[in-house]
């Protein structure tokens, strides 16, 4: 039976369709005649960790086998854990609305080192104890065995007593290989601790229990995996577009970088596999927008081919609806070819990470650019109209002194002066050094001097300056370099209230401060510099590169020496590449892609207006769907309905829209009988193929009526509200109500139910109730119907 969340708790908290769960097109599977059951969760928000491409691509091939199912779960937000504990309810996972503990694994990322609060309260929630050694004594429990994995476990340490395995380095293969074993497993009803023996077989598992030697695992096969899982996201993300990961690794070697370090060599897929899976993903999810992921997207080396073929597939439609977004350019990257591109894409805003200003700093940090070529960029970049370009800096490097910071205000004092039309701002974190990088040794800055750089910049670049928080900063350096005595630091930190450390509006050093007292820590001693001979943390983890290369590194910066890039130069005997590991470029001279015509980037939407089919569509929203807001919900049919092939009429100009007629917007909490839509669509269908369209479970359209070719005119409707009181004294307190209270309503009473028709337009229910009855949240004390026409 599927279990779900009260309405009443979904009624008292903000944003509830974060909760939901069951998203449109989800692969289910059989639960009970399935092997293993698996659950990987990522301990962030729903709408951050569901943009998150590791966990989608891991997700699709724990589906593709036959023998398994794979979910998803995330952490909450305070308020909701808040009602479930008082509820004594357990979190659920997302599609499948199961709690965790009915699952054989549960797979959960440390993607990043604030989200070690994250994975606690999943825990928690879910009634798991934090640590695998707890889980192991009772047997009286059965929990599922716990999987960690991402790119923070070059270190996993503070967080490593958590879990019975982790997954070092990269997962598609790996993570098939753990399944087989956990299967084979369960047949023979093997001890727990004979798994873990068998799961340290496999390259790339640690097993913290016995800290074993651990070396990274290396995706192996020629072609980088393509994502499946193509269910629709239920509400917007935090990057609200399709991932497609053009390539893997970066070799730049930028001194201070984990992510290069983590994810070399450099793996590139070949154009025609980006663009087939481009298809793919805009046909499956409804999608209009992807974003080309890379470390480093400018320097893959057939960038202007998939251009080519990019535009010559997608940006010929009649409606001009795709966008392509690059996140990561390199300075000497741009060209006209791409600045077209991204234009006709509708971005006007352009990132560059510079992480220092002066050139013996960038010297220090492995970071070579020429400002020739930047100036060449930005010229290009005015030449292309773009209106902003946002500079990223570190604070704090190796060897930075006060004239690298001198030499930041001149430098944005000379780009004002010279590119007067771009608005540029410059914007700073804190350099914490990372395990595994040449860096690894050096010292972190404190808060202080931090925030004594910061003040300097701000007084100087005043609103063009941004700046992270240095407490989080803080934080993140004491996690990134600690080792075991941590997890205890983590646990009283969470009990003492530490939740979404990554979120401005929620982290609080506080608790953290607080649980350091009490366990007498200093952490300020993880921000101190290591000596070259001090054991560290995470030396049993080899992720490929050499202790003499990072160390070699670390000599070359503070010669100031460049290291090139093994990609276009000579090896660097990093020590990742052997048996058949190395570098695989796509090479730019791919022949047979021919150029295509495409307009200039301010005359791609055509100001000819395209046929449009306009229907009217009557729509209820009842049982889950009433927690989706206005937006969702339009959001939402866009999608679903783009997935079911009904080519959608946009808007023309910068940013199209689906040709939507919307009435009132209805209130998250309302139940809505017969919602009114006006679609325009590109073809003529049958009223019947829109006539009982499933968008969502409670959101279904009921009637569909072709209008015509031409826009339908403002419709008139006479609303009508069913008020069923929660309790009866309420109804009282209504009735009671003053005739000028009630100015401009109709109000009738039958069988117990309150009946309200407005009589004018542009009433709000909502702020009826609170005004009249003081209620700060109406929809937890009455169950509000809205109905159109002919009344209830």
């Amino acid at each position: 039976m599927k279990k779900d969340y009260p309405e009443g708790i979904l009624l008292s908290v903000k944003k509830p369709s974060r909760y939901l769960g069951i998203e449109p097109f989800f692969p289910l599977k059989d639960w009970e005649n399935t092997e293993l059951r698996i659950c990987l969760g990522y301990p962030d928000l729903y709408e951050v960790g569901r943009s998150h491409l590791g966990i989608t691509l891991l997700a699709s091939v724990v589906n593709s086998l036959e023998f398994a199912l794979c979910d998803l779960v995330f952490a909450v937000a305070p308020d909701f854990e808040e009602k479930l504990k008082k509820a004594h309810l357990p979190l659920l996972s997302w599609n499948y609305r199961k709690p965790l503990k009915e699952f054989d694994i549960l797979g959960l990322s440390y993607a990043y080192e604030l989200l070690a609060t994250g994975i606690l309260q999943i825990l928690e929630l879910s009634g798991i104890p934090f640590r695998a050694v707890d889980r192991n004594v009772d047997r009286k429990e059965t929990y599922p065995l716990l999987i960690g994995g991402g790119p923070c476990v070059g270190n996993p340490e503070p967080v490593s007593e958590i879990f019975d395995a982790i997954l070092i380095g990269e997962g598609e293969e790996a993570i098939v290989e753990l399944l087989e074993v956990i299967r084979r497993a369960k047949r023979e009803e093997a001890s727990k601790e004979d798994i873990l023996k068998e799961l340290t077989k496999i390259k790339g598992v640690y097993v913290p229990l016995y800290k074993n030697r651990t070396e990274r695992r290396i995706f192996t096969l020629q072609t980088l995996p393509q994502q499946n899982l193509y269910s629709i996201p239920l509400i917007p993300l935090a990057h609200d577009r399709v991932s497609l990961e053009i390539s893997r690794g970066c070799t730049r070697s930028c001194r201070f970088c984990e992510a290069g370090i983590y994810y070399r060599p450099v793996r590139e897929k070949t154009p025609w596999e980006i663009v087939d899976e481009a298809e793919k993903a805009f046909k499956n999810t409804g999608y209009r927008e992807a974003s080309l992921m890379s470390l480093s997207a400018g320097d893959y080396t057939a960038l202007e081919e998939l251009i080519i073929l990019l535009e010559s597939r997608f940006f010929n439609s009649p409606q001009k609806e795709y966008v392509f977004s690059l996140p990561s350019l390199r300075v000497g990257s741009l060209t006209p070819k791409i600045l077209n591109f991204l234009k006709r894409g509708r971005h006007s805003t352009i990132t560059i990470a510079l992480e220092a200003a002066s050139e013996r700093l960038r010297r220090v940090i492995n970071k070579k650019i020429d400002l020739e070529d930047l100036y060449r960029d930005l010229t290009l970049l005015q030449e292309h109209h773009f209106q902003r370009v946002k500079f990223y800096f570190m604070l704090g490097l190796p060897t930075e002194e006060g004239s690298d910071l001198e030499e930041m205000v001149r430098l944005y004092r000379e780009l004002k002066r010279t590119f007067k039309s771009l608005e540029i701002t410059f914007s700073a974190s804190i350099f914490v050094p990372k395990a595994h990088t040449p860096f690894q040794w050096e010292r972190q800055i404190t808060m202080e001097e931090a925030w004594k750089k910061i003040e300097y910049l701000k007084g100087h670049l005043r609103k063009a300056f941004k700046h992270h928080d240095p407490a989080q900063s803080f934080l993140e350096g004491c996690l990134s370099r600690g080792g075991r005595e941590l997890l205890a630091l983590i646990e009283k930190a969470y009990k003492r209230g530490a939740r979404l450390d990554s979120w401005s509006d929620y982290f609080k050093l506080s608790p953290w401060i607080e649980a350091s007292q009490e366990l007498s820590l200093d952490l300020n001693h993880y921000l101190r510099e290591r000596s070259l001979e001090e054991p560290l943390p995470w030396e049993h983890i080899e992720l490929g590169v050499t202790r003499e290369f990072l160390l070699k590194e670390r000599e070359r910066a503070y010669q100031q020496k460049y290291t090139e890039d093994c990609r276009f130069h000579k090896c660097a005997k990093c020590g990742v590449c052997h048996h058949g590991i190395q570098n695989r470029l796509v090479k730019a001279s791919i022949e047979n892609i021919k150029p295509v015509e495409v307009p200039e980037a301010n005359l791609i939407f055509s100001t000819d207006e395209p046929k449009e089919f306009w229907y009217e569509i009557r729509f209820d929203k009842k049982g889950p769907a009433i927690f989706l807001s206005q937006l969702e919900v339009l959001r939402l049919i866009e999608l679903v309905l783009r997935r079911l092939g009904f080519k959608l009429a946009y808007t023309q100009g910068f940013n199209p829209r689906p040709k939507f007629i919307t009435a009132q917007a209805s209130p998250v909490g309302m139940e809505v009988e017969g919602e009114y839509l006006a679609i325009a669509l590109r073809e003529k269908v049958s009223e019947e193929s829109l006539c009982g369209v499933k968008i969502y479970e409670g959101l279904i359209f009921r009637e569909a009526h072709y209008f015509g070719e031409k826009r339908p005119p403002k419709r008139e409707f006479q609303l009508f509200y069913r008020l069923q009181p929660k309790e009866p004294l309420l109804l009282e307190k209504f009735l009671t109500l003053k005739e000028r209270d009630l100015e401009g309503l109709e109000l009738s009473l039958i069988n117990g139910d309150l009946i309200l028709r407005p009589l004018g337009e542009n009433f709000s229910l909502t702020k009826f109730l609170r005004e009249n009855l003081a209620l700060e949240n109406p929809f937890l004390l009455f169950r509000v119907k809205k109905s159109y026409a002919s009344g209830p």
